[in-house]
């Protein structure tokens, strides 16, 4: 309708221009060139997009590359095929181009599809996470083509938790949590191998129900002679099921000969529990703990198993971080750094408080100190020095002048803290703020004493050494200052791969690889390990969610602007250049 009313217009408007001279051929010429001219102005300016509505577009066909039509059963290559002669093919549930992603989610994709005006048409298993998401409007308008996995009876393994670093002799212990889908037997064997060695054995048992869950905890002492990063695999045996890539689990371990920081109670009591405890959760080394029931007689504090002195005395020369409670004058020359923690003998209801800038203020900050609870006898440490601190200082009933408790100082035999405080379980005893203050001044005290002066450590670590294929590897800025981008090289064994990690605002970077492992190592120092195992969630056998379908309504066509095709503005400029030339040569201006 614009587009005749412009023709209309624009004949008018030449018919009433040349009007007395219409009788003359050359005049009917000019006239001609004007209405064209005219006519094609109009339309570029009233743009009614006519172009889009006469095309026939190729359907936008959504291919789903995530990792469950890959895996058994699944039907990618025909679902390529499919997509292909259905139209113009555009993939979604990817991890990268190319690379099948570990989470399917259609929603993002088929809105951007759907405002496009073309026919839309998924190509997927069904097996949809987000459809709770995708409006009934923008469904309506989509065509589904479904190639559904085949039902089976699968066991998989779905999550692994458990030890990752751990000293030569200590217990090796995974809690090992699998699904059992279908008509699956009610138990599966589950063993945890070292290469071929067979480390842990164990019996899942499930429950009724279609998707029974069952969980079994794996103990062991890791085998005389395991050292180093060992990649052990926990896996289902006996017969297949209908997936084999969830059957088994990837998990790293690190094994040390000595432990990183060793606990001497030599003293037992609730102060020497909770700092071993507090270690264990806040210190990511090997952590071993001794303690002392009887004069000479010394048992391991995880399962009180008896223990030689020799065995004692190894531990504590070796250990990075040797952490004493009680007498320590047998200790103070062992260890490369130590925590001295000595029993105090001035009873009394203490309170502490920040005693100012140290490696353990941060424990104080925001925390009203009148709120944690007393400690039960005091010590005052001698004299710190010039290269030493004090973190903290005590009052007795919030009365009298500040007595130093907490201490450290860094001498030619290594760095010390000094505790001289009894009665601080009870700040991680109680909860809340105050086992915050705890933990948190434990973690900056093996912080400030594991610490390397002068050494330039890594700017960034892999959080997790072991990553689901489909997702991608995370690392974390962990440098100082504003995260800048960090180059990498990975080493993947058979090919090697150079990168930059672009940290966010949460100063995360991630990287998608396929199925392997890899060695890395960063720019200006940083290496480590890490590896993308063959599970992934995906392969689990899930509901159908997406069912096949026909579109019951067309997309909007998208309006297509004529400003863009170039040839009508040529239009424009012949019609009223033609006219001019006529004009001229009939000697009218």
């Amino acid at each position: 309708m614009l587009i005749l009313t412009a023709l209309v217009v624009s004949v008018a408007f030449a018919a009433w221009t040349y009007r007395l001279r219409l009788t003359e051929g050359p005049v009917r010429l000019a006239a001609m060139c004007r209405a064209v001219g005219v006519a094609a102005l109009l339309v570029l300016l009233l743009d009614p997009g006519l172009v889009a509505r006469i095309s026939a577009p190729r359907a936008v066909v959504l291919l789903d590359n995530s990792v469950s039509m890959h895996g058994a059963g699944g039907r990618h290559a025909a679902a390529l095929a499919a997509a292909a002669a259905l139209g113009d093919t555009t993939s979604f549930g990817e991890l990268a181009p190319g690379e099948p992603g570990g989470h399917t989610a259609v929603a993002p994709a088929l809105n951007g599809a759907v405002a496009g005006g073309r026919p839309v048409v998924i190509v997927t298993d069904g097996e949809v996470s987000d459809m709770a998401a995708v409006p009934a409007d923008v469904l309506a308008q989509t065509a589904v083509r479904l190639f559904a996995r085949p039902a089976g009876n699968d066991v998989a393994i779905v999550e692994v938790r458990g030890s990752q670093r751990l000293a030569a002799g200590d217990s090796l212990v995974l809690d090992v949590e699998a699904l059992a889908v279908g008509q699956a037997p009610d138990t599966a064997s589950v063993e945890v191998r070292d290469g071929e060695r067979v480390v842990l054995r164990g019996t899942l048992r499930f429950g009724d129900g279609p998707r029974a869950r069952a969980r079994v905890r794996l103990a062991g002492v890791v085998p005389d002679g395991v050292t180093g990063t060992r990649w052990l695999t926990v896996t289902r045996t006996g017969a297949p099921d209908a997936e084999p890539a969830d059957d088994a689990r990837l998990w790293r371990i690190v094994v040390t000969p000595t432990p990183g920081v060793v606990v001497l109670a030599a003293s037992p009591d609730w102060d020497a529990r909770f700092l071993y405890n507090t270690l264990r959760d806040v210190v990511e080394t090997p952590i071993r703990g001794y303690v002392q029931l009887e004069p000479g007689s010394w048992r391991r504090m995880d399962d009180l198993r008896r223990v030689p002195v020799a065995e004692v005395l190894a531990a504590a020369r070796g250990a990075d971080l040797l952490a004493v409670r009680g007498d320590s004058t047998p200790w103070r020359a062992m260890g490369r750094t130590r925590l001295l923690w000595v029993p105090s003998d001035a009873a009394g209801d203490w309170y502490l408080g920040a005693a100012g800038a140290s490696p353990i203020a941060g424990a104080f900050a925001g925390v009203d100190v009148d709120s944690l609870p007393p400690a039960t006898a005091a010590r005052p440490l001698d004299p710190i020095g010039a290269n030493g601190w004090t973190g903290a200082v005590a009052k007795l009933s919030r009365r009298g002048a500040d007595v130093p408790v907490i201490g450290g100082r860094d001498g030619p035999s290594g760095r010390v803290v000094l505790i001289g405080v009894d009665g601080l379980y009870r700040w991680g005893f109680r909860g809340g703020a105050s086992e915050q203050v705890w933990r948190t001044m434990v973690a900056d005290a093996a912080s400030w004493l594991l610490a390397t002066p002068d050494a330039a450590g890594a700017r960034a670590r892999v959080l997790h050494p072991v990553t689901q294929r489909g997702r991608a590897v995370r690392f974390q800025w962990t440098g100082v200052g504003a995260a800048l981008p960090v180059a990498i090289a990975i080493d993947g064994g058979r090919a090697q791969r150079a990168d930059t990690l672009r940290f966010d605002g949460a100063g995360e970077a991630t990287l998608a690889l396929p199925v392997g492992r890899y060695q890395y190592r960063l720019d200006r120092g940083g290496a480590g390990a890490f590896a993308v195992e063959p599970y992934a969630d995906e392969l689990v056998p899930s509901p159908v969610t997406l069912t096949e379908r026909v579109a019951e309504a067309r997309p909007a066509p998208a309006r297509r602007s004529l400003r863009e095709l170039i040839w009508l503005f040529g239009v424009v400029v012949g019609g009223f250049g033609g006219e001019w030339m006529v004009r001229r040569k009939l000697g009218m201006r």
